[in-house]
């Protein structure tokens, strides 16, 4: 059977939609930078960027990955579509195996904070439930290096997040090169055919 993924090598030319794409998370990494910043006084404004743009990450990895559809795609992952949540997104990139678990359960606990943070104006880092959560973060102690002992949970939590943001800023040219293909583009102009228990069946050809 013909394969439903894209023969498409690392390294080859972009779309003028994947270049698009491809300049603007550049522009958006250079503002999460300073936006990011360690000596940004307010706490909320810190647990706010971090996954914002995290989810923009995810939107651009499962539409490199997706087919090249644009329509289709963007109805998909627009907010009222069946990937327009950050946490839909988690779990479409997780289960088309685009993330790992540790990534996964770490982008969980982000939003957690974010949502702690957008529901309770009193919130900050020092909240026993948004400590813990910093402190589960696992992805920037085991890929990365372990925090120091005086690493309070904001650095945990800023450095937890620049860590997944590194990583995941690689993950769009790796989905891009594993991209869908229509199912039936890849049989060509050739007819279906089903295996019948006792004799195999031709449809009507395909024209």
């Amino acid at each position: 059977m013909a394969s439903e993924q894209s023969e498409r090598p690392m390294g080859s030319l972009l779309s003028e939609r994947e270049a698009e794409r491809y300049f603007q998370r550049h522009e958006m990494l250079m503002e999460f930078s300073r936006l990011f910043d360690y000596g940004e006084a307010s706490d909320r404004a810190v647990a706010i960027v971090g996954p914002a743009f995290l989810d923009t990450l995810l939107c651009h990895i499962l539409t490199e990955f997706m087919v090249d559809d644009h329509k289709e795609v963007t109805r998909l992952l627009e907010p009222e579509g069946s990937l327009g949540t950050y946490g839909s997104r988690i779990t479409g990139c997780y289960c088309l195996g685009l993330i790992g678990t540790i990534v996964t359960a770490d982008l969980r606990l982000v939003g957690k904070i974010r949502n702690r943070f957008a529901h309770d104006l009193r919130a900050d880092f020092s909240d026993p439930k948004i400590s813990q959560w910093c402190r589960a973060l696992r992805w920037h102690k085991e890929f990365f290096a372990a925090p120091p002992p005086d690493a309070t949970d904001r650095d945990l939590f800023q450095v937890g997040v620049n860590q997944l943001v590194t990583y995941l800023s690689g993950v769009p040219g790796i989905a891009r090169s594993r991209k869908r293909v229509e199912v039936l583009g890849a049989f060509g102009s050739s007819c279906l055919v089903w295996h019948c228990a006792e004799r195999s069946c031709l449809p009507y050809p395909l024209r």
